[in-house]
């Protein structure tokens, strides 16, 4: 009988060598490992320069060991690179199955700090993304679990676990395999029970911490709640992603369900980067002198700022915090929305800047100061492959908003916005700054500021599966990263608010009167500045 195209796993030395070559080219060229030909030219498949240096790049990452450039070009096919590799390096064990590592490579920066945060506080669960999917109508539950199994082999990040690598971190990318997706039925029990089922399945889903070392940082479960409706519920730990790569998930999982349900290839372009590639481009940037530049900056910017808000507590801030926290939702109408775009489109700026100084006057005003700070965040995707990238890379930095209180809200959201450009070109989190305010300015530094600001318009809440209604809500655990986070997303024409709080510091009242406050200031401050 004819062997297969590979061959027996024991027929020749280089077989478990082809196999993982085959694997890297396949995932180059975004095909099917069996549809490469062995001799088939790296550059009539479709390769260029710059993929040639990325393939080029990853085996030498992936086989430990230098592959010339020159020799590459000189013979571009998958034969003579096996042939070349066959003989420099040590074959593995037979046992390359899912789930085994499939390459190692250091931590991305984002990676590393959300490693290290995790293993201290004391809920990490606060660091799940949890979604609740609703789905309406006749579900293939086969093409939704090969849709979800597509998406796990195209980005890496959903199958990398995370580990010690002397005093830092690396990242263990695992081999792809079939996403499992059980389906659990409700849909025997009465309505009042499936209610409450389905709410504990949700909270369970949320409040459970996934471990970034102990496995791929992504958690799923399918619920079937009627005869035509279901519900996904989908968990990522934050080192894996950030709005883009949430908005960028619900999209290909959207797109790979369709064709999937359709039989047909999904035809998605070859994701740009993986976080391995961009670890190293993190690491290729380091500049201390441009590093120093930036302190200096921000020496110069936060000068005078008081490092922390100072909102009125509803009890005294304990020693140790709990890490207990809730978060309130509000919403921000499509009218109001529609205002604060517009007013960004007189003032030449963003949405962002309309609401973030929204958010600046109503802290200054409850705090009574002219002058406070908020973490923002920067989104860290300078490079067009960056875009296709499922991974966190946001880079978190103070905003400082000076004489916030009163005064012209035009004039407020024209300051912020060159601020907020100003810091984003000398982009450092606060940690990094802190040695240089105490050692130069005297001044004591918090790690993290006390209260942030997220305007993620990146972050496309709404996704349609062809052929199902679909509704989509964030599952907030009952911990909070940070003593206060104000967040808008949008969604349904609107905007969709959220207010992440300390519950060591507040009652959920105090907060919800802060929010309709903050919806109530951004109408107000809007029309008159639209009005002037």
């Amino acid at each position: 009988r004819p062997a297969a195209p590979d061959g027996p796993p024991a027929a020749h030395p280089g077989v478990v060598v082809e196999r993982r070559l085959r694997a890297l080219w396949a995932e180059e060229f975004g095909v099917t490992a069996d549809a490469l030909a062995s001799d088939a030219s790296f550059f009539d498949l479709g390769g260029h320069s710059i993929t040639a240096m990325r393939l080029v790049n990853r085996v030498r990452e992936e086989f430990g060991t230098e592959y010339p450039m020159l020799g590459f070009y000189q013979e571009p096919t998958l034969r003579a690179m096996t042939d070349h590799l066959a003989g420099a390096v040590e074959e593995p064990p037979e046992q390359a199955g899912p789930g085994t590592v499939e390459h190692i490579a250091p931590a991305t920066a984002q990676q590393a700090r959300f490693a290290t945060v995790h293993a201290a506080h004391r809920l990490p669960e606060v660091f799940n993304v949890a979604l609740r999917i609703t789905l309406g109508g006749d579900l293939d539950a086969a093409a939704l679990r090969t849709a979800l199994t597509t998406l796990v082999e195209r980005h890496e990040g959903l199958r990398t676990r995370l580990a010690r690598a002397g005093d830092g971190w690396e990242q263990h990318v695992l081999r792809p395999g079939p996403v499992p997706l059980p389906v659990e039925d409700l849909t025997a029990l009465a309505d009042r029970e499936r209610a409450a089922a389905l709410d504990r399945a949700a909270a369970e889903a949320a409040g459970t911490p996934l471990d970034p070392t102990g496995g791929p940082p992504m958690a799923l479960r399918l619920l079937r709640t009627g005869p035509s409706t279901w519900v996904l519920l989908l968990v990522l730990h934050h080192s894996a992603c950030d709005g883009w790569s949430v908005g960028l998930l619900l999209k290909e999982l959207a797109a790979l369900y369709g064709t999937a349900a359709a039989g047909v290839p999904h035809g998605l372009p070859p994701v740009g980067c993986q976080p391995a590639a961009y670890a190293r481009w993190q690491r290729e940037q380091a500049d201390e002198a441009a590093d120093e530049r930036k302190v200096r900056f921000w020496l110069d910017r936060l000068d005078g700022v008081p490092f922390t808000v100072g909102l009125p507590l509803d009890r005294p801030r304990p020693d140790t915090p709990s890490g207990r926290g809730g978060t309130v939702l509000f919403t921000v109408p499509p009218e109001l929305r529609a205002a604060v775009e517009r007013l960004a489109r007189v003032r030449g700026t963003t949405p962002f800047a309309v609401t973030a100084a929204a958010l600046g006057r109503l802290l200054a005003r409850a705090c009574g100061r002219p002058d406070v700070v908020f973490n923002i965040s920067y989104a860290n995707r300078e490079r067009r492959a960056f875009e296709s990238l499922l991974a966190c890379t946001v880079t978190g930095f103070a905003l400082p908003v000076r004489d916030a209180a009163e005064g012209s809200f035009a004039a407020l959201t024209d300051r912020v916005a060159r601020t907020a450009a100003e810091c984003m070109d000398h982009a450092l989190p606060v940690r990094r700054i802190a040695p240089a305010m105490l050692e130069r300015r005297g001044v004591v530094v918090p790690d993290r500021l006390d209260v942030g600001f997220a305007y993620q318009s990146s972050l496309e809440a709404e996704v349609a599966l062809p052929g199902l209604t679909t509704a989509v809500e964030d599952l907030a655990p009952a911990a909070a990263r940070a003593e206060l986070t104000f967040g808008l997303v949008p969604a349904g024409g609107g905007l969709s608010g959220f207010a992440e709080y300390s519950a060591d510091l507040w009652d959920r009242p105090t907060v919800e009167g802060w929010a309709r406050d903050y919806v109530t200031l951004l109408r107000t401050e809007v029309t008159a500045a639209l009005e002037g």
